[in-house]
């Protein structure tokens, strides 16, 4: 294996097809003669304590562990794993009482914490110099951890070594069950403060991805990633800077994940070029509010995810290469700020031939200045469109507003979940007059005028959670009346009991086969 460290005992050993023939009623164990290579790649495949019980049982395999290049040091599972091997099988005379019982397993506890650490401290020091291909390092970080002063040092190490794949989680929060056995419980509930990462000028030259969770930084500390890929970041608090900032440390990035993260207000807006090819922004927001601005330019961008409660401004310029689009707010009422918002995005990503949105975004589109029934400007490449549906009126203007922006639609996907209960119960008295019709008649009154994409090129629907509803009908009725050239709709039950006969189906006219 290239660039990798070689250690005692790692030499390879060969033995001639005579000499195995010869020795086959001897009970040779031919495990031993196996290559490091092959010795290496089923390590791959094991968890971390086996690595140490195979450097015991053979003097030829002692350092073997040490040419490991993919690493996955776990606080979790390895203390877990201690601590059963440490205390026997719990009985009455053992722990006497509740408090015997729970302090016996909090000293095994912090014991193997101690552990942990002298492991992780020993791994790393065999490792330094080596090029490692994976590194995971996942410890729940609190002032009352033995090894918590020695976290800087290893994520120092790590930062400022050959590592390809690089991975730290210090997520913390919810109660954690190291030991459960019998009825003997030790968990964990504080709730930690995110990991601080060193003010330090990192840089990497080989590093390709990185993923980071519950921690914060400052990104202006940090020096260059020149050979970074991809970069996810979870729970992740950013102290200062812009996203242009941040990326611009991360020349050849092509992926950027957030999810959960806490930004600055402006973080999304830069002036400059962004060339990341894969943006994902999952359920963001600022110190204050769970909503921001948004305004990049991104030429090379192929996929965009945008998850949240709200839309503000958002617009994201010069995205000519784009794929793959989602949106999916999930704001309960909508207003004519948020239709506006999102149409406006929508006619940013006018050039995607494919679009994801949810149940409210579909409820906000036709809500603006007026009644939007068509785009400003028609979706001109928008050839697949995919649904997230709730079966209830409100989305059916959003519906054809889609269908009616959308002159070269091939493809429609509609996927129905159940609709929440007393979803617009409490805005009875605000409701917007759009949404002032009678279901069961709605897409009677789509008809007129003709719906370009129904007459010229929609092929294809399919239709998921269907549950037989009358909403759901109606508009398997228009379609299959109104879709001229539809060579397939496929409608797959949620259950076995539908509120739907076959009889009913077989009442529609299908304007296709005629």
């Amino acid at each position: 294996m290239e660039n990798t460290c070689r250690r005692q005992g790692s030499s390879n050993r060969n033995i001639s097809k005579q000499e195995i023939r010869c020795n086959t009623s001897d009970g040779t164990d031919y495990i031993s003669y196996l290559p490091s290579e092959v010795l290496l790649h089923i390590l791959y495949f094991l968890p971390l304590k086996y690595w140490v019980i195979m450097s015991l049982v053979s003097k030829q395999w002692k350092y073997l562990w040490t040419q490991i290049s993919i690493l996955n040091l776990d606080e979790d599972e390895l203390v877990t794993n201690m601590i059963r091997k440490t205390i026997p099988r719990p009985s009455c005379s053992m722990f006497p009482n509740h408090h015997n019982r729970y302090q016996h397993l909090k000293h095994a506890l912090h014991a193997a914490r101690r552990q942990f650490a002298a492991m992780v401290n020993r791994i790393l020091l065999f490792h330094s110099g080596c090029t490692i291909e994976n590194f995971r390092l996942a410890c729940r970080r609190g002032t009352q951890e033995a090894y918590a002063p020695m976290v800087d040092k290893w994520v120092q190490f790590c930062m400022t070594s050959n590592i390809i794949e690089l991975e730290f989680n210090f997520s913390s929060g919810m109660p954690q069950s190291y030991y459960n056995r019998d009825g003997l419980v030790v968990k964990r509930n504080t709730y930690f403060q995110p990991y601080a990462f060193p003010r330090h000028a990192f840089e990497t030259k080989i590093l390709k991805i990185l993923t980071l969770n519950f921690c914060k930084f400052e990104a202006s500390s940090f020096g260059a990633f020149r050979s970074l890929q991809r970069l996810s970041l979870i729970h992740v608090e950013i102290l200062d800077c812009s996203i242009g900032d941040l990326v611009s440390k991360c020349s050849a990035l092509e992926d950027l994940s957030m999810k959960h993260c806490f930004q600055p207000d402006k973080f999304f807006m830069c002036a400059q070029e962004l060339k990341i090819k894969s943006f994902c922004l999952v359920h963001c927001m600022t110190e204050n509010w769970a909503k921001f601005p948004i305004d990049i330019t991104t030429p090379d961008l192929l996929t965009l995810t945008i998850v949240g409660s709200y839309l503000m401004s958002t617009s994201v310029k010069r995205a000519t290469k784009l794929l793959d689009v989602k949106v999916d707010i999930a704001q309960g009422f909508a207003d004519h700020a948020q239709g506006n918002f999102l149409a406006s995005l929508l006619l940013d990503l006018y050039h995607c031939p494919t679009i994801a949105l949810s149940s409210c975004c579909l409820q906000v589109l036709p809500i603006g200045d007026g009644l939007r029934r068509l785009m400003q400007l028609p979706l001109q490449n928008l050839k697949h469109i995919r649904l997230k549906l709730r079966s209830v009126k409100e989305e059916l203007p959003g519906i054809s507003c889609l269908l009616r922006s959308s002159p070269k639609l091939e493809r429609l996907y509609l996927d129905v979940d159940m609709p929440l209960e007393g979803e617009w119960d409490a805005y009875l008295d605000m409701i917007p007059h759009v949404f002032e019709f009678e279901a069961q008649s709605y897409w009677e009154s789509q008809s007129e005028p003709l719906i370009p994409c129904l007459q010229n090129c929609l092929k294809k629907v399919n239709i998921y959670g269907f549950t037989g509803k009358s909403i759901e009908m109606e508009m398997i009725k228009f379609l299959l009346e109104n879709a001229i050239i539809l060579e397939k709709l496929n409608v797959y039950y949620y259950g076995l009991h539908s509120a739907a006969s076959g009889q009913q189906h077989l009442n529609y006219k299908w304007a296709a086969a005629s």
